[in-house]
């Protein structure tokens, strides 16, 4: 039977619920922060802890024209728009 020396892991308990806290250490070098997603990679050796980050890409509906008039348009009195499609369509009238 091996030894398990402490001092070159960092060590954390599982709770009766199967939970456990990562270290301190361990969430400060993945970056890890609250609400942070994190995987479980199987190898060799056991298993792999991985920061998953996530990049939400979305596209602009408007160009820079656009966005011009729709800025003189909310502060003109009684304009209000429900929907991208129908501030589209009342640009494009202008």
């Amino acid at each position: 039977m091996r030894t398990f020396d402490k001092n070159k892991y960092y060590v954390s308990h599982i709770t009766s619920k199967g939970q456990t806290t990562i270290p301190r250490a361990v969430r400060a070098m993945l970056g890890l922060k609250e609400g942070s997603e994190i995987a479980f990679k199987p190898s060799t050796h056991g298993f792999m802890l991985i920061r998953i980050t996530t990049t939400i890409k979305e596209e602009n509906p408007y160009t820079p024209k656009e966005w011009k008039k729709i800025g003189k348009l909310a502060s003109a009195k009684g304009k209000t728009f429900h929907n991208p499609e129908t501030a589209l369509k009342h640009l494009h009238k202008a």
